[in-house]
């Protein structure tokens, strides 16, 4: 082999020096080499350059309108760079307003709307969950869209500055045909893969995928698909038909703390000096109650004389479901403590707050905020160290239960809707189990 010809491998391997400079797509120099004269219905090539641009699988082409090579490719930077920002919709809208007007048009004769942020207006309308799931669902679907389309901004944070606004922009206009099974399939398995390489966070990152699609998949409801139809060009296949939930991690509870002492320390620490905060952690770590249905719980909810603490939904909160319905026993103590704290009550809800009740659509900002953070404090430095310290306490009095009862009687008292919840997270354990074997 002639000594001035190189192989492939020592291409490969010649120092960074030598290797050709990608410029990126954002630069005027990576769009030099772009730009070409479209041949006109004649035959002849325009005097003028255009650039084809691609991303997330669509390719469009941009007329420069000039002839000047410096100044179409500092253009096409532009448009990129734009596209980047603001997505295909604005992008189209704002250097093809001619093509965005017929689009327009065109869907106002009849066409149906195809994109993520149409389908989940619609499917939003037409479900009958209530408000805070569907919007669980939909913060689901955009998070999902995110990740397979690759946006780099997303619910939770304002990496670019753009801003949350132009991330959610780019999201709901992004067409739902380029939500296709194989790629939702694709995008979880990177998920999980990129979450870090201890096998604590691989299970955070399983347990949050099968969420998230358990969750965007819900505005998919078969019963609702044939009024979705009608309002929505959906594809074939639908976006999440055939993709399969990972093996969930096991959510077993092992109590770290001590529920007896914390009562303690909170009669000496809360109960006096605040005591709409005392009387959250007793719902909740003594009645098992959820922080929501803490947040709206109505004194006409406690039935003093038959010691009944009533569950249901009502005009300030709807319940997660119908089986979380339920009567919880009150002891005497228990009872005669909120009986007394009744009597002191300025309006209908247990807890007192100078909030009004309801939360703004999309808001998970609850009535008593300020008393719930400072529950997650107070825990916090009893060392109770879990992500959610108050949800924490329902989990303890579940244990406490299933421990002394059994996992039946805990699944009532919790109100789960099926005992195999109940069981996934609790031991069924009455006493110690020790063999008689030496």
């Amino acid at each position: 082999m002639p000594s001035h010809q190189k192989t492939e491998e020592e291409k490969q391997n010649r120092p960074a020096i030598d290797q050709p400079r990608k410029h990126p797509r954002t630069s005027v120099l990576h769009w030099r080499d772009k730009l070409v004269r479209a041949k006109c219905r004649n035959g002849d090539s325009s005097p003028f350059y255009s650039v084809r641009i691609e991303r997330h699988g669509k390719k469009v082409r941009f007329a420069l309108e000039t002839a000047n090579k410096s100044q179409a490719a500092s253009s096409a930077a532009k448009i990129y760079s734009y596209l980047v920002d603001y997505g295909w919709e604005e992008t189209i809208a704002k250097f093809k307003p001619a093509q965005a007007a017929r689009a327009t048009k065109v869907q106002e004769v009849g066409t149906k709307p195809d994109t993520v942020g149409a389908f989940i207006e619609v499917a939003s309308k037409h479900s009958m969950a209530r408000a805070q799931s569907v919007e669980e669902y939909s913060k689901a679907m955009r998070r999902i869209v995110s990740g397979v389309m690759e946006f780099k901004d997303n619910e939770h944070t304002n990496r670019n500055h753009v801003g949350n606004a132009a991330w959610r922009k780019a999201v709901e206009s992004t067409p739902l045909s380029s939500l296709t099974p194989a790629k939702i399939q694709a995008w979880r398995n990177g998920y999980i893969k990129n979450s870090g390489r201890t096998e604590t966070k691989k299970r955070k990152a399983t347990t949050t995928s099968n969420s998230l699609i358990r969750n965007a998949k819900a505005l998919f409801f078969k019963k609702l698909l044939p009024f979705l139809a009608e309002e929505i060009d959906l594809p074939t296949p639908l976006p999440f038909e055939g993709v399969f939930m990972n093996k969930q991690p096991s959510h077993r509870y092992h109590s770290k703390i001590d529920g007896r002492e914390i009562l303690k320390a909170s009669e000496t620490d809360l109960k006096e000096s605040q005591p709409e905060v005392h009387k959250i952690l007793l719902l909740a770590l003594v009645c098992g109650l959820r922080v929501s249905e803490i947040d709206h719980l109505l004194w006409e909810a406690f039935d003093f004389r038959a010691r009944l603490l009533r569950i249901e939904s009502t005009d300030f909160h709807r319940l997660k479901s119908e089986d979380s319905e339920g009567e919880i026993d009150l002891s005497d103590v228990v009872a005669e403590f909120f009986k007394k704290n009744q009597k002191l009550a300025s309006g209908v809800f247990v807890i007192e707050s100078s909030r009004p009740p309801g939360k703004r659509a999309g808001s998970r900002a609850y009535r008593c905020e300020p008393h719930i953070s400072a529950l997650k404090d107070w825990l916090r430095s009893k060392g109770v160290t879990a992500e959610k310290p108050i949800h924490e306490m329902r989990k303890e009095i579940g244990s406490i239960i299933a421990n002394d009862h059994g996992i039946f009687a805990a699944s009532r008292y919790l109100r789960h809707s099926d005992i195999r919840i109940t069981s996934a997270i609790y031991a069924d354990k009455k006493k110690r189990i020790t063999p008689n074997i030496i």
